[in-house]
C-alpha cells in the first residue's frame, strides 16, 4: 500500500465534503429554520448533512479506491475524486429529497393561505 496516496485520498474524502456541505448551509440553514419549529432543529440536520457527506465519501474511498504500489498517482487520484464526488452526490441528493418532501407538504398544508404572485410583465 502507498501510504502517500492512502493519505492524500483520505484528505481528500473529508475536504470535498466538507466545502460542499459549506456552500449549501447558508440556503439550508433557511430552509431548514422555516420548516423545524425546534429549537436547534436546522443546526441539528446541517450537522448531520456533514456527517452523512464525510461518512460516505470515507466509506467509498475507504472501500473502492486504489491505494496499491503499481497504482500510478494519478490514476490513485482519479478514482478517489470519483468517489468522493459520488459521496457528495448521494448525500445532497439525500439531503435535497427530504427537504423537498417536507417543503412540498409544508406548501399543501399552508398554500391556500398564501398570496398570490404579482403579475410579471
Amino acid at each position: 500500500m502507498n501510504l502517500t496516496l492512502f493519505a492524500l485520498a483520505l484528505l481528500a474524502s473529508i475536504i470535498g465534503p466538507v466545502l460542499a456541505v459549506t456552500y449549501l448551509k447558508p440556503i439550508l440553514e433557511k430552509v431548514l429554520t422555516g420548516l423545524c419549529d425546534a429549537s436547534g432543529g436546522a443546526e441539528f440536520w446541517i450537522r448531520c448533512a456533514y456527517l452523512l457527506a464525510v461518512c460516505g465519501s470515507l466509506l467509498l474511498t475507504l472501500t473502492f479506491g486504489l491505494f496499491d504500489e503499481r497504482t500510478s498517482a494519478a490514476e490513485s487520484l482519479r478514482r478517489t475524486l470519483w468517489l468522493v464526488s459520488a459521496g457528495i452526490f448521494f448525500t445532497v441528493a439525500l439531503i435535497s429529497r427530504n427537504v423537498w418532501s417536507q417543503v412540498r407538504s409544508w406548501l399543501a398544508q399552508n398554500g391556500a393561505n398564501r398570496p398570490a404572485p404579482a403579475p410579471t410583465e
